[in-house]
């Protein structure tokens, strides 16, 4: 009876890499029509085998030149997908989170300006920024580099305002720019049942690591996007608590 190979540590290593590299990938993937597509790819790889076994020459010699280039085929499918990927590589860090300021005042004046918006029933986006810049965003909207205050927001999302229907990026704590046209993401089984706002926020999470805070001017609901995870909150307590996590150093 043969004994079974031993398996020293850089084998243990390198099957824990792999291991790590699949779920990072299932996590980059999810929740987004990749999936839907590597399925589909599965399968006609599985037909081409067949194809192989039963002797269909025809569908074999096609399938198979398809098949030969899909290296090339799967880096132009998934490029936004390994795009954010790298990005978020080049986004980890050693010491922990990025931090908005040093205490926790903006971010409690930011959760109840929140609700006041919520209970006025004025919608708006907050983009918070962390490690990945939104400079790319701000090009799209009206550059201000002002003090964040409850009444300087009333003012620029008021109906006569001409900002007041685009996003507010929050850069270090000042309101860096408002009225920012976000792109609207493909829909998905995660962004189906989403509003216009909810899924332009969403669009942003899964882009960058920036947090994005919706109010909903229709119903005065506030929902937290980060990660790639939606987290609706229900009062100011939890908002905050929310918005602590994301910047805990």
């Amino acid at each position: 009876m043969g004994s079974f190979p031993s398996i020293g540590i850089v084998d243990f290593l390198d099957i824990l890499l792999v291991a790590i590299l699949v779920y990072w990938v299932f996590l980059l993937l999810r929740g987004t029509r990749a999936v839907q597509i590597l399925l589909g790819l599965f399968l006609v790889s599985g037909m081409y085998l067949l194809s192989r076994k039963i002797g269909m020459v025809t569908f074999q010699w096609v399938v198979g030149n398809f098949l030969g280039g899909i290296i090339v085929i799967l880096v132009i499918i998934f490029q936004g997908e390994i795009r954010r990927g790298l990005a978020k590589i080049g986004q980890a860090r050693l010491f922990g989170r990025t931090t908005l300021g040093e205490g926790s005042d903006f971010l409690e004046e930011l959760a109840r300006t929140a609700y006041r918006l919520s209970d006025a029933r004025i919608g708006t986006i907050f983009l918070l920024e962390r490690d990945t810049g939104l400079s790319e965003y701000l090009e799209h909207g009206k550059k201000i580099d002002a003090v964040f205050s409850y009444e300087l927001l009333v003012a620029l999302l008021s109906p006569a305002s001409p900002v007041h229907d685009g996003a507010i990026v929050i850069r270090e704590e000042r309101i860096a720019a408002a009225g920012i046209i976000l792109p609207i993401p493909a829909e998905t089984s995660w962004t189906r049942s989403m509003g216009t706002r909810h899924r332009a926020a969403w669009g942003v999470a899964v882009e960058t690591d920036a947090v994005a805070v919706v109010v909903s001017e229709r119903t005065g609901n506030v929902t937290v996007f980060y990660d790639r995870k939606v987290q609706p909150v229900e009062n100011m307590g939890e908002l905050l608590e929310t918005l602590r996590d994301r910047f805990r150093k």
